[in-house]
């Protein structure tokens, strides 16, 4: 169990790209808690354990332990499913994937536990409306992943890409077009080679002034290093 939990502190990522470690290990407190939210909403006070839970979900999120937010994020879910309420289902998954600074791997565990519900609900409209819930919270991830990419890659393979999203090479190279179409970012596709390439091509003025300063440090190095031969020159004839 401990080995499992320091590989997830190792894997921390919040929502901006940024990996974090662990500052305070709430299980105990997740341990305690979670039974007794659990109870409040089979009581009928969903709304009271709900509450409850969203602000420990701030301490835990706070001090980046992954292990007890992915554990709070499931259980919210997980509660408002089994009370057969759908509206605080949908509403609590954009709510907590959107939260400032949230962990991925949280947000992660909690989109692949309502996906176990999607089968299970027979009302057509209500299982559309929590398929685009998540899909909308899931498209959102991949656009600030690939836009995490595109600031400190300057070219990648679409193979790379696509694992590091978790997606099929076509879904990535979808996500990625319509961050392109909407200038979102910049990237160039090589379709042959597999690669793609985000760095900007330079305007041509860039590139000429770029090549003249590379030129005059170039001389004043020639200029330099002739100076620096004909004294050593002069000093030896004076020997």
């Amino acid at each position: 169990m401990s080995e499992n939990m320091s590989a997830e502190v190792e894997r921390s990522e919040r929502s901006d790209g940024k990996l974090v470690k662990m500052e305070i290990d709430y299980s105990s407190t997740v341990d305690t808690r979670l039974p007794e939210c659990a109870e409040m909403a089979k009581e009928g006070r969903l709304q009271e354990a709900v509450e409850s839970l969203l602000s420990l979900e701030k301490q835990t999120r706070t001090a980046s332990d992954m292990v007890s937010t992915s554990r709070i994020l499931v259980a919210v879910v997980q509660m408002c499913y089994e009370a057969k309420d759908m509206d605080a289902l949908n509403e609590n998954i954009m709510l907590l994937s959107k939260r400032r600074s949230q962990l991925k791997g949280a947000v992660a565990k909690m989109v692949q536990e309502c996906y176990k519900y999607v089968d299970t609900v027979t009302d057509l409209t209500v299982k559309l409306r929590l398929i685009d819930t998540l899909r909308t919270v899931t498209a959102g991830k991949v656009r600030g992943n690939i836009r995490i990419m595109a600031k400190y890659y300057t070219r990648i393979t679409m193979k790379r890409m696509a694992g590091l999203l978790d997606l099929s090479i076509d879904e990535s190279e979808e996500f990625l077009s319509n961050l392109v179409v909407n200038k979102t970012i910049y990237a160039k596709v090589d379709r042959l080679a597999g690669i793609i390439n985000f760095q900007r091509p330079k305007d041509p003025n860039d590139l000429l002034n770029d090549w003249s300063h590379k030129l005059n440090s170039l001389m004043s190095l020639v200029n330099k290093t002739t100076h620096l031969i004909a004294k050593e020159e002069m000093i030896h004839n004076l020997q």
